[in-house]
């Protein structure tokens, strides 16, 4: 696999629990420097490619709000890609929206440009716990917005939630889960809420005014999850996301699998052969940079065998699939279980990881501790 990751910052406004290097408030003059930055860095990345004949097999517009952009400025980045590069047969080309900026014109646009595949931020089907997270749409906008996605032609449809909201019922949760189902989409990301420090939910919890959910509580909210989406056919294929036969987001496997692919944008990082790099964060930073030296960089790292082999270990056992120790093995040169063996008996016996042949993968009922066992098999 190899990926390719474009990053499109712009917000109409920062939601009070959101971390992610995104640019509010931006003036139409500099949204087209950014774009004129993007295009520049995305030529050099295929500069940098040359005589490299692998295939792209993603490619995910993310953000921010990617749809913030016009339409056509997508089509033409997306081509721009298609121009420089060599994509597989069966690209995916998924795209981050918002359900209440996506009208008919825009799905139908992205659509032809080739787009196939469009990843909703939807959050949540409530509309309380909707308000509480600072989101503008509600839960009808996300359903005309879907409907009006398949009328087109959308075939690849994911929705992102969210739980752990403080304060939400365990019930309003399951009321999201069972709307999303009945929605028609092949795809669902669960994600916790996390309380990053830097952010208006992070400064609300440092004064105890908003008290996070405790881990039991959002355990049974994950095993929530996996059983209202299980029950409609979405099969749960890494710890946080759940697919429809045969539409697991291939990008995001790239990740898990440890993957190369490159990226470009603010805030956007790349790996290839065990080199990590990453961009300055900064949007304005970004686009100032790549006017006077065609470079953002703002570092990057060799990664040693070691860091190599606890990303791929702990990556892998987030997957159903989870890893093999020969094919570990195979990528780093070395044999890694001579790393693993000083936990893996105990962690086997004790139910929490099991063994098929030199595969090693996480028990369901482990799932919530998974990160917990992960550092127990490394250490």
């Amino acid at each position: 696999m190899f990926g390719f990751y474009l990053h499109i910052p712009f917000c109409a406004r920062r939601c009070p629990y959101c971390d992610f290097a995104i640019h509010i408030g931006a003036r139409e003059s500099f949204v087209a420097e950014y774009v004129a930055a993007l295009r520049r860095e995305i030529e050099i990345a295929s500069q940098n490619q040359k005589g490299n004949s692998r295939e792209l097999t993603s490619i995910f517009f993310g953000g921010g709000t990617p749809t913030f952009l016009d339409a056509g400025v997508l089509a033409s980045l997306l081509q721009l890609i298609r121009d420089n590069f060599r994509l597989a047969s069966d690209v995916e080309i998924t795209i981050e929206a918002n359900p209440e900026n996506l009208d008919w014109e825009k799905l139908e646009i992205l659509q032809k440009a080739g787009f196939n595949r469009i990843s909703l931020g939807v959050q949540s089907l409530d509309d309380d716990a909707l308000k509480f997270l600072g989101r503008v749409h509600r839960a009808s906008d996300v359903e005309a917005a879907v409907l009006r996605a398949r009328e087109i032609g959308w075939e690849n449809i994911s929705l992102d939630l969210i739980y752990a909201v403080p304060n939400q019922p365990l019930e309003s949760w399951k009321k999201t889960l069972e709307r999303s189902t009945r929605l028609p989409i092949q795809h669902v990301s669960c994600y916790s809420l996390t309380i990053e420090d830097d952010t208006s939910f992070g400064r609300r919890a440092a004064k105890g005014v908003l008290i996070p959910v405790i881990d039991d509580a959002q355990a049974d909210q994950m095993q929530m999850a996996q059983e209202v989406l299980e029950i409609a056919d979405f099969s749960r294929y890494e710890i946080s996301n759940y697919a429809r036969p045969n539409f697991e987001s291939k990008h995001n496997r790239n990740y898990w699998n440890g993957g190369d692919y490159l990226a470009v944008g603010c805030g956007a990082h790349g790996h290839e052969n065990g080199t990590r790099w990453w961009n300055e964060r900064d949007a304005e930073k970004y686009v100032a940079l790549m006017e006077s030296q065609n470079d953002a960089r703002a570092g990057q790292e060799v990664l040693t065998s070691r860091q190599r082999l606890d990303e791929l270990v702990m990556l892998g056992l987030r997957t159903r699939e989870g890893f093999s120790i020969s094919e570990v093995s195979r990528k780093l040169n070395f044999d890694a279980r001579s790393t693993l063996d000083g936990a893996l008996p105990e962690l086997l016996a004790q139910n929490w990881l099991e063994e098929s042949g030199d595969t090693i993968r996480l028990m369901p009922h482990a799932f919530p501790v998974a990160d917990a066992i992960a550092a127990k098999l490394l250490a």
